[in-house]
């Protein structure tokens, strides 16, 4: 078995029908908050269950603590989608970090995963899903993300430890009146 290259769990995922519907559930009942709502994605290739496909989502995080929080809306055929589609909602996946995809990729093949759906962005970061598991009901997600990505990851951690407790969003271009 190839040594695991992916860094510790450090995010929860959810599939909601309505993000902004899941925001507003996420910061009233569940404390966590303020959400960074991705305006969109610069996907220069995506796939889907092994067929070049874009994949269509959006996507809110915040942290509760250490632990990022994501809601995705799926908006077209994918893995997301498929999820809802069951007529399911709620916890979808985990996500690791780590530095090398291709590394990442031998690893999972050499504990029986397989890739479900990835995408890789204009900046060089790379996203995919493993089915950990033959019934796909443990799925990892991979970042192997450039620097600015985990910037913008600090920021959002930062803004949630020091939030109001109201606010819903988190715009990081916001200005700081003194």
């Amino acid at each position: 078995m190839a040594r695991k290259p992916v860094g510790r769990l450090n995010q929860i995922a959810y599939m909601v029908p309505d993000l902004d519907a899941a925001i507003d559930w996420w910061t009233q009942v569940m404390g966590v908050g303020p959400f960074f709502v991705f305006p969109s994605f610069d996907m220069v290739r995506s796939d889907y269950r092994g067929a070049e496909r874009k994949v269509e989502f959006g996507a809110a995080v915040s942290f509760s603590g250490d632990l990022m929080i994501e809601l995705i809306e799926p908006r077209g055929p994918s893995i997301f989608q498929e999820f809802l589609d069951a007529g399911r909602q709620g916890v979808h996946h985990l996500c690791a970090f780590a530095d090398d995809m291709a590394a990442t990729q031998a690893w999972v093949d050499s504990v029986g995963g397989k890739r479900l759906q990835g995408a890789a962005f204009g900046d060089g970061s790379q996203i995919a899903y493993f089915a950990m598991t033959d019934d796909e009901t443990i799925i990892l997600e991979v970042g192997v993300l450039q620097p600015q990505v985990i910037g913008l990851f600090d920021a959002i951690r930062a803004a949630a430890a020091n939030w109001d407790g109201e606010s819903r969003l988190f715009d990081p271009t916001a200005t700081q009146e003194g």
